[in-house]
């Protein structure tokens, strides 16, 4: 079979099903990151003898490790800063032993952690195993996206960029379902959740993970900047379904290689500073939308509205996130991500017609943007502006500016930021800018999980929802005018769409103009040619 070009000799026809398979071994890190980010949900309260019956702690004395509430506080945290410096040594990483390396060592980071995190009963060995663990993850937020969009046709990448936040929500609700449905005792008809045996759970994954990881290809980008060409050329006909359906990939790559040959540095963050600031903004949006509130305080919110089991409800926000997520991933190469991200800042559940993306086009979504995740905010805002009689009244306000917010986080600004990463940081950088963006996410996390419980303490609900509105506004001005539109685009074009402007590039053309003309009309023209030039 004899593949077909398109566009600038793009091969098209093959098949996708390695690339497929990689993606998905790759991002069993990510369930394991969604897991370790839901563990705490299930687990905590029994960690630290909170369950209560009559004023009476009910656990097993073997499933209470914590003294106080501040050391489940911070054995929850630590993670957060684990991860922090994981991302910092990704990138690094990535380039020295692969894209493919850097993954496969993150397998036995969690294996053992999980294992710690099943054995110990101290507080001490528990939270050094928990910020080994994130350790792991920091090293998967800066690595496998990167590996994805790098392996992924770029027809397709989009969809396996929204992989990677799938895999992470998929984990937390694995977590959620054991530790609720699965690994569980009962103490004098209470519920709990048996957490050393879902601790176990983790190791389970951490070894399917290796098996994976071990048979996947490397990335070809990576063996084109190691020199490694014809590695790179056996890799990328296996990710395309056979040597045939390369194109002009390769050469693609292989350019790409040479232009960007020189050693990183921090000059050339600057130097490639706009995709950089995009990939940095697209962060601090996703951490600052307050989601982490939402999650956080569900079963609050639910409570208040007056439902009476309030963590099954939390159980099915994720469900709704999972979804949400795979429902973004057939859009993500049609609608485009900035449409989508507009979307999800800017438009609620009832406000855009999911199906319609293919066919409006941006005019309609842009019309809908004065309705969104912003209305859910507001919706929070006037909910917990109300009395405690009127919230029994009006607690459907709640629900639905809770679900709606997840859902719709969960089809843009969720999956996205972490897709673009890839796509937008030029090749000289993309090791070294993936770890940078990934720690600044890191670090706004820690800080917006840290400050949610003071806020509302300062300002209330309300207050905090407000405070979220006001980003997503800023977020959706942004959005519109900076966030370039990158579905279908290579990595070449994209490159070369957010590149610096070059200010010789007018002489450089006026010289070429000049050498293309008649051989008469040079002599007139090398007269007039200096002034050019100055």
């Amino acid at each position: 079979m004899v593949a077909e070009v398109e566009g600038r000799g793009r091969a098209t026809g093959g098949s996708p099903i390695c690339a497929v398979l990689s993606t998905c071994a790759a991002a069993l890190s990510a369930v394991i990151f969604g897991m370790a980010l839901g563990f705490t949900s299930p687990a905590i309260d029994v960690m630290k003898g909170a369950v209560t019956v009559d004023g009476k702690p009910i656990a097993p004395e073997n499933l209470v490790v914590f003294t106080s509430d501040a050391q489940g506080s911070l054995y929850s945290a630590l993670i957060n800063i684990g991860a922090l410096i994981g991302a910092l040594c990704g990138g690094p990483l990535s380039d020295r032993i692969g894209r493919k390396g850097a993954i496969l060592c993150q397998a036995p980071i969690y294996a053992l952690t999980w294992f710690g995190t099943a054995i110990f009963s101290s507080f001490v060995p528990l939270t050094l195993v928990r910020f080994i663990l994130g350790l792991g993850i920091g090293l998967c937020t800066s690595t496998v996206p990167t590996y994805i969009n790098e392996v992924a046709p770029t027809e397709l990448r989009g969809a396996f960029g929204a992989a990677f936040q799938m895999a992470v929500v998929f984990g937390i609700m694995l977590t959620y379902l054991l530790g609720a449905y699965v690994f569980v005792i009962d103490v004098d008809g209470h519920t709990l959740c048996q957490w050393r045996h879902l601790a176990y759970s983790g190791v389970a994954v951490a070894a399917a993970m290796f098996v994976c990881v071990v048979a996947i290809p490397e990335s070809p980008r990576y063996l084109a900047s190691a020199g490694k060409l014809d590695k790179a050329r056996v890799c990328l006909a296996k990710l395309r379904g056979g040597a045939a359906f390369v194109g002009d990939e390769l050469e693609e790559i292989h350019n790409a290689v040479q232009s960007n040959s020189s050693e990183p540095s921090l000059r050339d963050l600057w130097t490639h500073r706009r995709p950089f600031s995009i990939g940095m903004m697209l962060m601090l949006i996703q951490q600052l939308s307050g989601v982490n509130a939402v999650i956080f305080f569900q079963d609050t919110i639910f409570a208040n509205a007056g439902m009476t089991n309030p963590a099954a409800l939390g159980f099915w926000v994720m469900v709704v996130q999972v979804i949400m997520t795979g429902v973004s991933i057939p859009l993500m190469d049609t609608a485009g991500r900035k449409v989508l991200l507009l979307m999800i800042t800017c438009t609620t559940m009832t406000g855009v017609s999911i199906p319609l993306m293919d066919t409006a086009g941006r005019k309609v979504l842009l019309l809908t943007a004065t309705v969104g995740m912003f209305f859910c905010c507001i919706g929070m805002v006037v909910f917990f502006a109300m009395s405690e009689a009127s919230r029994s009244t009006y607690g459907w306000l709640a629900m639905m500016s809770s679900f709606a917010y997840i859902a719709f986080f969960s089809l843009g600004l969720g999956p996205i930021p972490w897709l673009m990463m890839g796509e937008i940081f030029p090749q000289q950088i993309r090791s070294s800018a993936s770890s940078i963006a990934a720690a600044f996410n890191w670090t706004c996390s820690f800080i917006t999980t840290e400050t949610v419980d003071d806020l509302k303490k300062a300002a209330g609900f309300s207050g905090v929802f407000g405070i979220y509105a006001t980003v997503l506004v800023f977020g959706t001005v942004y959005v519109i005018l900076k966030v370039p539109e990158t579905k279908g685009k290579s990595f070449a074009e994209l490159e070369q769409m957010l590149a610096p402007a070059r200010r010789d590039v007018p002489l450089i053309n006026a010289a070429l103009r000049l050498h293309a003309m008649q051989p008469a009309m040079m002599v007139v023209a090398a007269a007039d040619a200096p002034s050019l030039f100055h």
